[in-house]
């Protein structure tokens, strides 16, 4: 079963959607996990089964999120509110900020956590670049997850802490790199270079206080310079993804 990507147009409910395409309106709720499937709305991308024996409606085409952009946009919306992402990353750094409740940790984790919070305004931003509605969550084998409180690190152990939030913004400094390089618009890769050079900075503060509150451990290894930015490997291409015009366009609806 292959899937079409629809862009919802004003006016549009699920049963006219449905109708139009000949699909049952509750494979349409749980393919795209809709828990509200009466709040649709202008804009939303839908994916709707779509056998591959069958042709799209012949029709005048809505605006449509074209090829790459809609892979951009996915990469993104996972860094955006993802699992490891930054609205994870605020969330997680103002609990420990709140759990350990000491001025020193107030001076790093609360900062750290209104960078992150200004790196979630700049990728909503990317995203409204590409067309996309900067919702929090991400879409996974083509499903849409929102983004859920289980993602916060809460870990107690300071030590242990530190060395989550180390690994993370490790993460966060290469990714973003990567990023970088996989996205050829010029707008986003400054947004995302700016970014990887504050996960480096922070990686580097967290790694101060491992080594002054965690005796005895070992020293952070050194994360790779902002620039030249590294090579990346391609990721699998997703099956293939067919638009479908809108069923006020034409034909059927």
């Amino acid at each position: 079963m292959n899937y079409a990507r629809y862009i919802v147009n004003p006016g549009d409910t699920i049963y006219k959607i449905a109708k139009a395409y000949n699909v049952q309106m509750a494979e349409i709720i749980q393919l795209n996990q809709l828990k509200h499937p009466d709040r649709i709305y202008a804009g939303q991308v839908l994916l709707l089964p779509f056998p591959a024996a069958c042709e799209p409606i012949v029709g005048p085409t809505p605006v449509q999120i074209p090829e790459p952009t809609y892979t951009y946009a996915m990469w993104l919306y996972e860094a955006y509110a993802g699992k490891d992402s930054e609205l994870t990353a605020i969330t997680t750094y103002l609990y420990q900020a709140v759990l350990l409740d000491r001025p020193e940790f107030d001076a790093l984790l609360r900062p750290i956590a209104y960078d992150e919070m200004q790196h979630l305004e700049k990728l909503a931003l990317a995203l409204r670049h590409l067309g996309v509605d900067p919702k929090y969550g991400s879409l996974s084998s083509g499903h849409w997850v929102d983004w859920r409180s289980r993602y916060v690190n809460y870990t107690s152990d300071l030590c242990s802490l530190l060395d989550s939030n180390i690994e993370d913004e490790a993460r966060g400094h290469r990714d973003y790199l990567e990023l970088a390089q996989k996205i050829p618009i010029p707008e986003i890769q400054c947004i995302l270079n700016e970014m990887a050079a504050d996960e480096e900075r922070h990686y580097h503060l967290f790694c101060q206080a491992k080594e002054q509150y965690c005796s005895g451990g070992s020293p952070c290894p050194l994360p790779p310079p902002c620039s030249p930015p590294p090579i990346y490997t391609p990721i699998d291409e997703p099956e293939p993804i067919i638009d479908l015009p809108g069923p006020h366009e034409g034909g059927r609806g």
